[in-house]
């Protein structure tokens, strides 16, 4: 049984604000001016543990493999990262968070943010969607981003002073999910769009959204589990 939650750790992209959608929509749309189209089921490795040489998906080397040839893999990746941009710009803040994170202040829990992303761009992105959520730590990988998710989810336990058990983690990955569990930290999966097919079976609780489920429900969840 899972002991008395008094932290949450949410995970950024795809379970706080919607920008998986544009991190895929991008490289589909880099590959479609070279006539081709990235499949979300080439794609789904590369949610929660990158699309780099040093990811699960190198999206480079598929693009190359489409086309037959090699391509200038600094420049494509250059068009890409604006076209991102351009896109995280207009990415809203997922249903249920405010919510759910209102829930957490009035029940005094510590609430922090777990990503490998860097904490310039999660404050940049919280600050476009006007989430002005007072967050007790914000872990981030910031200049590795590649580097094992588990590490960043035992950085946040230690900075907020909370056992794995006392903990429950929002992932929209199984990349994500993953990473938890080696923390020892449970975890509820709140697949989105991008994520919706790929396989949870590492979770502890598969939620439809964070609209649809109230703390207290999860929390429940948690303890029975």
């Amino acid at each position: 049984m899972q002991g008395v939650i008094t932290a949450l750790l949410f995970d950024f992209d795809g379970v706080i604000v919607d920008t998986e959608v544009p991190t895929y929509q991008s490289w589909r749309d880099t590959y479609a001016e070279y006539g081709f189209d990235l499949a979300l089921a080439d794609w789904l490795p590369a949610v929660g543990s990158g699309s780099s040489i040093s990811g699960a998906f190198d999206a480079v080397a598929h693009l190359e493999r489409l086309i037959g040839s090699t391509v200038d893999r600094e420049a494509v990746i250059a068009r890409r990262s604006q076209r991102k941009a351009e896109l995280y710009a207009r990415a809203p803040l997922l249903p249920g968070v405010r919510k759910r994170l209102a829930e957490a202040h009035d029940r005094g829990l510590r609430t922090a943010i777990v990503t490998r992303n860097s904490e310039d761009r999660v404050r940049a992105q919280c600050d476009r969607v006007g989430l002005e959520h007072r967050w007790n730590a914000v872990v981030c990988a910031n200049a590795q981003p590649t580097m094992d998710k588990t590490e960043l989810y035992v950085s946040a336990l230690t900075v907020l002073g909370v056992t794995a058990d006392r903990a429950l983690a929002f992932e929209d990955s199984p990349a994500g999910v993953r990473a938890a569990k080696r923390a020892r930290v449970w975890c509820a999966a709140v697949p989105n769009e991008v994520t919706r097919l790929a396989s949870f079976d590492e979770a502890d609780v598969v939620l439809a959204s964070l609209e649809q489920n109230s703390l207290e429900s999860i929390l429940r969840m948690a303890v029975a589990s």
